[in-house]
């Protein structure tokens, strides 16, 4: 069997709660923690909530980084998922450990998309073109429903 993807799910106790409600440093910590794990960021988007906790998601060209805070439990959930075999998603993890100070920490691995074909199932590395195949279109019959406006189909 072969997977498209791993998907870490961590889940961080007794965590600075300081750290979990400021959107900078939640901000600059899951982006550090991509780049640690040799992700290409692709983009970045968080929002602050009132009275607090944070969440966003750093996209990467390998899948994406998540995170959810609750500063009041001094509790963050974090996904990294990731395709392909460059990322380093624990290296992430462990990052994120340290910067949040979690004291106690969890991480479940689950495989993403398994296929049951024994062959690897490569993906194309970040910035790569692959060539498009040319595929004839066939003509498509068009249906007619009485009534309506459109063409079903067509």
């Amino acid at each position: 069997m072969q997977a498209l993807g791993r998907h870490l799910l961590l889940e961080l106790f007794d965590c600075d709660a300081e750290a979990l409600n400021s959107l900078e440093t939640v901000k600059a910590s899951m982006v550090e923690a991509a780049k640690r794990a040799q992700a290409t960021i692709v983009d970045v988007v968080f929002h602050e909530f009132n009275p607090f906790g944070i969440s966003g998601v750093v996209v990467i060209a390998e899948s994406h980084l998540a995170i959810h805070t609750w500063p009041e439990y001094r509790f963050a959930a974090v996904d990294i998922f990731s395709c392909g075999d460059v990322l380093q998603p624990q290296t992430a993890a462990n990052y994120l450990v340290e910067q949040f100070g979690a004291c106690r920490a969890s991480v479940v691995e689950l495989q993403r998309g398994i296929f049951l074909q024994a062959s690897p199932m490569p993906h194309k590395p970040a910035g790569a073109k692959m060539p498009v195949a040319k595929v004839p279109v066939a003509k498509m019959p068009v249906a007619k429903v009485p009534g309506a406006k459109v063409p079903v189909g067509g």
